[in-house]
């Protein structure tokens, strides 16, 4: 019996240390890892429709009608300590989120954290910025907000008062999930 709760408490502490499942399986399970987001940044055409996972902070966002499309610049996904893009104070680039469905507002502000898994579309025009410009884009099966609005993940809850960090996923043709560390 004691080795019964050993190796359970073991389980439980696996568990504990690992990072959050915020996207589902069968979408995870679609991703291509040799795609990175370098790579893309380079040639995107060369990997249009490969499924890629990128993280980033919003630089900007425009709804127009029933499509949400984000300016994002790159930042490196992290598991440990907490999962989600890191700001490393490096030069990465900057592409294009584009999302079929609504989107809160709070969720599209300049600052916060994403996430995005969907396929390489290529590189579209965007008009976010001042002058239309042709960034890679990324058409989102789904993507994940962390409401930093500028600030890392890992300062949260503790950075802010204790002010828990709300999260979000959404994905397309699915009902949005609503998180909140503590």
């Amino acid at each position: 019996m004691p080795g019964f709760f050993a190796a359970g408490g073991g389980s439980l502490l696996l568990l504990a240390c690992a990072p959050p499942v915020i996207f589902p399986a069968e979408i995870l399970d679609t991703v291509d890892h040799g795609a990175t987001v370098e790579q893309v940044l380079k040639r995107p055409g060369n990997y249009t429709g490969r499924v890629v996972e990128f993280g980033g902070q919003i630089v900007g966002s425009i709804v127009d009608r029933e499509e949400v499309v984000m300016l994002v610049r790159a930042l490196p996904i992290e598991t440990k300590p907490v999962y989600g893009p890191v700001d490393r104070d490096e030069k990465r680039g900057i592409f294009v989120i584009r999302y079929r469905g609504n989107v809160g507002q709070q969720d599209l502000q300049h600052g916060n954290m994403v996430v995005v898994i969907g396929p390489v579309i290529g590189a579209t025009v965007s008009n976010l910025t001042e002058v239309p410009v042709s960034r890679p884009t990324v058409k989102a099966q789904c993507f994940h907000i962390w409401r930093t609005q500028g600030r890392q993940i890992r300062d949260f809850p503790y950075g802010q008062n204790f002010t828990p960090l709300v999260q979000q996923t959404y994905c397309a043709d699915r009902s949005n999930t609503i998180l909140t560390t503590t």
